[in-house]
C-alpha cells in the first residue's frame, strides 16, 4: 500500500511538471499575412521596458491594454518590414558601420571589447546588428512616406516663421547629440521609461561632467538597443531644429539640452563648444558623397585606384562600396569610408571646398588631398539660401516633424486594410 501511496504521489509530481512545462510553451498570437507575432516577442518587448529603466514594481506583464499595444507595435513593424521586403529596399551598410562606431566611440571600446561586452551584458552582436538594421530601415521607410504624403501649405508655414525666434546664424555649436529611438505610435510607458533615464543622465552631470562615463555606467542591455550618438563637427544654428531654438538663446559650452521627445525619439544635446563665425548671405548650401580610404595619406597607389574606381563608377553607375567589395583583396581597401554630407559650401575643406565648386550635379571629382587622405567626391545637390528661404525651411521641417503622428497612423490604417491580420486568443 505504502509502495502505491509513493507511486501515485511520484505520478503526480511528474503530471504537475508536464503540464506546467505544457502551459509555457510558446504560442501564436498574431497573423500578418505570411508572417506570425509569437507570445514571446511581445512579453521580449515589454521586458526591455520593464527591466532596469526605472526599477519600478509595477507589473507590466499584467496590464492587458499594455500587451495588446506592444502586439500593435510589432504589427506596425511587420507590415513596414514586408513592404521593405516587397520594394527590395535596403539599407547601406556602410551608415550602419558608423552608427555602430559612434557607439564604440561613446563606449571608449574596441569592437572586440564591444563585442565581449554585449555578450556580459546577455546580447548577441549579431542580433543587436540586425536590430540596429531594422531601426534604420524603419526610418528609412517612414522618412519616405513622410515626404510623399505629406501637405505643408504656405501660409502654415509662414505662421511658423513669424513665431520663430531671430536666429544668429554666426553662431556655431560642437554638439553630441544623444537619441532614445521610440517605436511608432510609443505607449505612454514606453516614454516615461525612456525620458525618465534621459533626465536621470542630465541629473547625474550636475555632478560628473562626463555624460559619456554616466550613459557607460547607467545604461543596461535595453537602453543600448535603442541609443544613437552622433558628434557634429561645427554645426550653424540655423542648421539646427527649431526644437532646440529657445534653448540655444542662452546656452553656454558644457550645458545639456533635454530631454525633447520628438516623432523620432527622445533627445539630449550636449554643448561640447560654441563659436561665432561670420557667414555671408546667401548661404551654398551642398549636399555631396564623399569616398576615401583611411590612412592613405602615405599609399602613392591609392591615387591611381581611386581614379580606376571614379571611372567605374561613371560606366557602370555602380555604387562605391561595392567597388570596394571587389578590391577587398588589397589591404588598402580593408578600411574604407562613405558619407554623405549636408553643410554649407564655405565649411568644407579648402581642397573639397574648390572641389565642389568645379563639379555638376552627380558628377564625381578626381582624387582629393584632403587632411584625412586622398578622397573622391561626388556633387549631389547645391541650392543658394537666403536668410528667408533658411527659416521657411526650418518651419517646414518643423511643421514635418509635427504631422508625423497623423501621416503614420493614416498610412498604418491603410496598409492595415490592405493586409491580413488575424489575432489569435
Amino acid at each position: 500500500m505504502k509502495f502505491w501511496k509513493i507511486f501515485i504521489l511520484i505520478f503526480t509530481l511528474k503530471t504537475n511538471i508536464v503540464l506546467g512545462a505544457l502551459k509555457t510553451v510558446d504560442k501564436i498570437v498574431a497573423l500578418v499575412n505570411h508572417n506570425i507575432i509569437l507570445d514571446s516577442d511581445i512579453r521580449h518587448n515589454i521586458y526591455m521596458i520593464q527591466d532596469n529603466i526605472l526599477n519600478g514594481n509595477d507589473n507590466i506583464l499584467q496590464d492587458i491594454s499594455h500587451y495588446q499595444k506592444i502586439l500593435d507595435q510589432l504589427i506596425i513593424d511587420n507590415l513596414i518590414f514586408q513592404i521593405s521586403d516587397q520594394q527590395k529596399i535596403n539599407i547601406d551598410h556602410t551608415q550602419l558601420n558608423q552608427m555602430i562606431n559612434c557607439i564604440l566611440n561613446l563606449y571608449d571600446m574596441t569592437f572586440d571589447k564591444f563585442r565581449a561586452y554585449l555578450y556580459d551584458i546577455g546580447l548577441n552582436y549579431e542580433k543587436f546588428y540586425f536590430q540596429q538594421y531594422q531601426h534604420m530601415l524603419k526610418k528609412q521607410i517612414c522618412d519616405h512616406v513622410m515626404h510623399d504624403r505629406a501637405h505643408i501649405l504656405t501660409n502654415e508655414i509662414n505662421k511658423i516663421v513669424k513665431k520663430s525666434n531671430i536666429i544668429d546664424i554666426n553662431k556655431q555649436f560642437k554638439l553630441r547629440h544623444i537619441t532614445f529611438s521610440l517605436p511608432i505610435q510609443p505607449t505612454p510607458s514606453q516614454i516615461d521609461r525612456i525620458e525618465y533615464f534621459a533626465r536621470l543622465l542630465i541629473k547625474k552631470k550636475e555632478f560628473n561632467n562626463n555624460i559619456k562615463e554616466l550613459i557607460r555606467t547607467y545604461s543596461n542591455k535595453n537602453i543600448i538597443q535603442i541609443i544613437k550618438v552622433h558628434e557634429t563637427e561645427w554645426v550653424s544654428w540655423k542648421d539646427i531644429p527649431i526644437i532646440f531654438d529657445k534653448y540655444l538663446q542662452t546656452i553656454n559650452k558644457g550645458d545639456v539640452i533635454g530631454p525633447i521627445i520628438s516623432c523620432d525619439g527622445i533627445h539630449i544635446v550636449e554643448i561640447q563648444d560654441i563659436r561665432y563665425k561670420q557667414i555671408m548671405l546667401p548661404v551654398t548650401k551642398v549636399t555631396a558623397k564623399i569616398f576615401g580610404i583611411q590612412n592613405s595619406c602615405e599609399n602613392i597607389s591609392i591615387v591611381e585606384q581611386l581614379l580606376q574606381i571614379k571611372e567605374n563608377m561613371e560606366k557602370s553607375n555602380t555604387a562605391f562600396n561595392m567597388m570596394i567589395k571587389e578590391k577587398s583583396k588589397d589591404i588598402c581597401f580593408n578600411h574604407y569610408e562613405e558619407n554623405t554630407i549636408c553643410k554649407d559650401l564655405d565649411d568644407f575643406e579648402p581642397s573639397i571646398r574648390k572641389a565642389l565648386s568645379s563639379l555638376k550635379s552627380n558628377e564625381i571629382s578626381i582624387p582629393v588631398h584632403t587632411s584625412c587622405g586622398w578622397r573622391l567626391i561626388q556633387l549631389i545637390d547645391i541650392s543658394i539660401l537666403e536668410y528667408n528661404e533658411i527659416m521657411y525651411e526650418r518651419a517646414y521641417l518643423y511643421l514635418l516633424n509635427n504631422k508625423f503622428d497623423e501621416i503614420m497612423k493614416n498610412w498604418i490604417q491603410e496598409l492595415r486594410s490592405e493586409s491580413y491580420i488575424k489575432i489569435i486568443n
